[in-house]
Formats: structure tokens, C-alpha cells, sequence
């Protein structure tokens, strides 16, 4: 198959696999250690900058309410000096880029540490590009587009204008500065998309150069991620989640991407990872996702909130699910991550492997040997 330039500077053909994806690897392989080895600070950062952002999208959790109480540039950097060599961190909100320190907090990290950026794109810049790419630890710019002129989200015509000059004028510069960064597109699956996935897919892919795409589908529970705690009991509700109506055609556009991929040589993921969007076999797995409830067999054991954490806005720090292990404004890091708060959140998962709030999570990865056996998965 022919794979451009572009692409061939980011993917480890030994294995066919983007530099995003050798992160995930990587990050799993450091996750067992991590689950086996007590006090081990976690490598995957979440710096949830602002909880504000320009765009007011339908079917967005975060309750964007200003803080009194959010974190200043000085206190992210105070953050930032405590984390471990090997970290990784994502800038996110809301909207990174609202957040008024941005260049202040972001030089601190990307100077130390290898990072990557999740925004709408909006408010990028080409003053903005050319800063972000000359630093050689920025990995990845990852932007959440779920149509084709993002009007899903309420992007207007003259916004996506901008968004579209902005991304063009990313992977030309980037292949100047920095060519091992990564341009990714993070698409949330919905019914209002599903007949025009495959199509949405090809567009940024042929026209505007994307290197990566996620398909990410609705979570499962409101305590996944969120930007207001939860408590721990909450942990343990039944947590339905939205069925698509249009699933049948999800599974087509999907299967087409796939397809595609093998063809062309392109790269995507489904999120969570329940089947391949490179794989040469069709998807086979992906029902799992269209399921209302949590049925923890037909996944493995979760080890990822020894690996990974979440700092809101406010300073509070917290796993996957939003419940307090303690802020970083008032404790230090390791305190935290050591404390008997987050000692009891994780035996919890260890005991379980994974809860009802894990409905539909990013990191659940499936059980082949339950969901091969017709007595557990029917």
C-alpha cells in the first residue's frame, strides 16, 4: 500500500503503527508496572486548565461555571515541577485556549515534558502554531470536529473558515519545525452523524491532511471526567447508558473506514478500544457499545487509574471518575496519590476490575475469552 511522506514520518513500520499509538502501548506496558508497584506516581497527567469554553455544544457534560477558585498560572507550574520524569501531560478544559496563562503554563511543560493539546480549534492562531510546534516534546494537537463545518457543535461558517486555514496551515508548518507531531481529529459518534462518518472521515483525511482519527463514542456515565466531583458511594449506581438508534449504520460507516484504512494505508481508532480500525479482519466486537448497561465480565480487569489522573480546574485531582483524591492546591502530589483516599478508590477497582461507572469508558479493553464464550456474552 502507499503511504505518504507524512505519514511515514510518524509511523514505526516494524509495527504499523502511529507514535500515538506506540504511546498507548507504552503507556499500558508503564500501567502494569505501575499497578504492581505500590507508591509509583502515575505517567499520564490531565491538566484541565478552564473548565470555560467558547463553544456551547448540546451534549457536552462540563457545567462551564466560573471558579473563584481556579488555578493560576504559578500554582499549574507548581504542579508541574512535582511530576515525575517520565510524565506525560495533556492541556485540556473546556477550552485550553481560554485559559489567560496558556503560553505561560504550556512552555513550562512542553520544556520539560512531552505533551499534547485536546481543543475545538477555534481559537488557534498562526502565532499560536508556529509557538506550539517549537517545542519538540508537543506530540499531538488533537481537535474535536464531529461534522464536516463542525455545525454539530455550532461552529459557524466563518469559524470553520478560520478552523480549516488554521489546520492546513499546522501540517505545513509542522512538517518544517516539528514533523514528528501529530495532527488528530477526535469525532464523537452520534446518531445525528452516523450516515456520514465514512464521508466526514475521507474529508480530513484527503483535504486537510489529518494524520490520525479517533471515533469516540458517548461515555456511559456522567462521573466519568467531569468537572464537578461525585461521591464515592455514586461510584457503584447503575449508570444506563444512550443507546444509538442508528447503530446499524455506525457499524457500516465504521466497517467502510476499515476498509479504507487497509487500502490506503491510513490510521484511526474506535473509542473505547473494542475492535481495530486497522486490522485486516472486520470489526467483530463492536456491539459492545450500543449495550445500556455495564457488564463487567466481557471486559478485562481496568488498571489505568494506577497510570493516569485528572487535575480539574479548581486543583482537585482525580482517576478517571470524578470523586476527590484531594487538591493539589493544599496537598502535595505524591500525598495525594499515596493517600488513603485513592488507596481505597483503587482496591475498589482492583477487587472489582471495573464498576458500573465504568460504563462505556475510554479505557475499558474487551474480554476476547468472555466474549467468546455464549455463556457469558448472548
Amino acid at each position: 500500500m502507499h503511504i505518504p511522506l507524512h505519514i511515514l514520518r510518524i509511523i514505526d513500520l516494524g509495527s504499523e503503527k502511529t507514535s500515538k499509538e506506540v504511546f498507548h502501548n507504552k503507556h499500558e506496558a508503564f500501567t502494569e508496572e505501575a499497578f504492581n508497584t505500590p507508591g509509583m506516581l502515575p505517567d499520564r497527567y490531565v491538566f484541565v486548565l478552564t473548565n470555560l469554553c467558547n463553544l456551547k455544544c448540546g451534549f457536552c457534560y462540563q457545567k462551564k461555571n466560573s471558579k473563584k477558585d481556579a488555578m493560576n498560572a504559578e500554582e499549574w507550574i507548581n504542579l508541574a515541577k512535582q511530576l515525575p520524569s517520565y510524565a506525560r501531560v495533556t492541556f485540556t478544559g473546556g477550552e485550553p485556549f481560554v485559559f489567560p496563562s496558556f503560553k505561560d503554563v504550556f512552555s513550562y511543560v512542553a520544556e520539560r515534558f512531552n505533551c499534547n493539546i485536546i481543543s475545538n480549534g477555534i481559537l488557534l492562531t498562526e502565532e499560536k502554531i508556529d509557538y506550539i510546534l517549537s517545542f519538540p516534546n508537543f506530540k499531538v494537537l488533537s481537535l474535536s470536529i464531529d461534522d464536516v463545518g463542525n455545525a454539530i457543535r455550532g461552529v459557524t461558517p466563518a469559524q470553520w473558515g478560520h478552523l480549516k486555514k488554521m489546520m492546513k496551515y499546522f501540517t505545513k508548518k509542522r512538517d518544517a519545525i516539528n514533523p514528528d507531531c501529530i495532527l488528530d481529529v477526535k469525532t464523537l459518534v452520534l446518531d445525528e452523524n452516523a450516515e456520514d462518518i465514512f464521508k466526514i472521515y475521507k474529508y480530513f483525511v484527503e483535504e486537510l491532511n489529518v494524520d490520525t482519527h479517533v471515533f469516540q463514542f458517548l461515555k456511559g456515565s456522567s462521573i466519568q471526567h467531569a468537572d464537578s466531583m461525585f461521591e464515592f458511594k455514586d461510584l457503584l449506581k447503575k449508570s444506563p447508558s444512550s443507546i444509538y438508534k442508528k447503530f446499524d449504520i455506525i457499524k457500516e460507516q465504521l466497517e467502510l473506514v476499515r476498509q479504507y484504512n487497509v487500502r490506503k494505508g491510513k490510521v484511526s481508532f474506535i473509542h473505547p478500544k473494542v475492535d481495530s480500525l486497522v486490522s485486516e479482519n472486520t470489526l467483530s466486537n463492536i456491539d459492545l457499545l450500543n449495550n445500556p448497561d455495564h457488564v463487567k465480565e466481557l471486559y478485562l480487569p481496568c488498571k489505568f487509574p494506577w497510570s493516569s489522573v485528572h487535575i480539574n480546574c479548581d486543583g482537585t485531582l482525580f482517576p478517571c471518575l470524578a470523586v476527590s483524591m484531594g487538591n493539589v492546591k493544599k496537598s502535595p502530589l505524591s500525598d495525594i496519590i499515596n493517600s488513603e483516599e485513592f488507596y481505597e478508590f483503587r482496591e475498589l477497582i482492583r477487587r472489582e476490575g471495573t464498576i458500573a461507572a465504568c460504563n462505556r469508558c475510554g479505557w475499558l479493553r474487551p474480554n476476547q475469552v468472555n466474549l467468546n464464550n455464549p455463556e457469558v456474552y448472548s
